[in-house]
């Protein structure tokens, strides 16, 4: 796995490289990037991180400037998240028995979970988890969320995105080179780090049950919590 990652980030960075001699191609493909990474389910498939963190380092190094390719990218976001949203808006749940949605069905469910758990906030929380981000706008849409709310929390939320992406590499590149390292590196390690906390959250109740019992009188209060969390919302939605 460490092999994919290394050279899908040596792929990208050759490619970023090659096409910042020129303004307007590189905005492009910010922009479809952006937009590709937000909408319904194709998200999935889109390495937006990587794409970013190298055009932060090639911002470091003066091939491209900052505020055009920012805001480029925040306008992606906003864009792609709202297709999402009016995907979900316009077809509701038969969503889940087109093709190819009906083949994604359990992160739709997942999705939906998500949503109704987090409420408003898992439009902002979740473009920053892998696996949520490319389904919880359609599922805000899907499920009827305001259209103002949701437009208000999706362009806060892209400008937060945009800047988690592209300010780590813009300020990391010179100082990662300086001691060696380059920011291919960080891509690797930081794609690794963000599954790893995907998988923390995704499973943290089965993380905390299972520590539970080696946690004392803690454990026990903590185990008794979730428990209760979970007869209460199972009580919910049978009803």
């Amino acid at each position: 796995m460490f092999d994919t990652f290394h050279q899908l980030s040596e792929w990208l960075n050759v490619l970023l490289t090659s096409i910042s001699d020129n303004f307007w191609l590189s905005m492009l493909f910010i922009f479809l990037v952006s937009i590709g990474e937000c909408v319904f389910l194709l998200g999935l498939f889109v390495p937006s991180t990587p794409v970013l963190l190298l055009t932060g380092s090639l911002m470091a190094l003066g091939k491209l400037p900052f505020w055009p390719i920012y805001l480029i990218a925040v306008l992606g976001a906003v864009i792609g998240d709202t297709i999402s949203y009016w995907f979900g808006r316009l077809l509701e749940h038969r969503i889940k028995e087109i093709w190819p949605f009906r083949n994604y069905k359990d992160q739709i469910v997942k999705g939906e979970a998500f949503f109704q758990r987090h409420g408003g906030k898992s439009i902002f929380i979740g473009r920053f988890i892998p696996g949520v981000k490319a389904v919880v706008p359609g599922v805000a849409g899907m499920l009827g969320m305001h259209w103002p709310r949701f437009f208000i929390i999706n362009v806060v939320s892209a400008f937060a995105w945009a800047a988690a992406h592209i300010l780590p590499g813009l300020l990391l590149s010179n100082w990662l080179r300086s001691i060696g390292l380059s920011i291919e590196f960080v891509i690797v390690w930081g794609t690794l780090a963000l599954i790893g906390l995907y998988l923390l959250f995704h499973f943290r109740r089965k993380i905390l049950l299972f520590f539970a019992p080696f946690l004392g009188s803690f454990g026990k209060s903590m185990e008794a919590r979730i428990r209760k969390a979970d007869a209460r919302r199972q009580s919910e939605s049978a009803h």
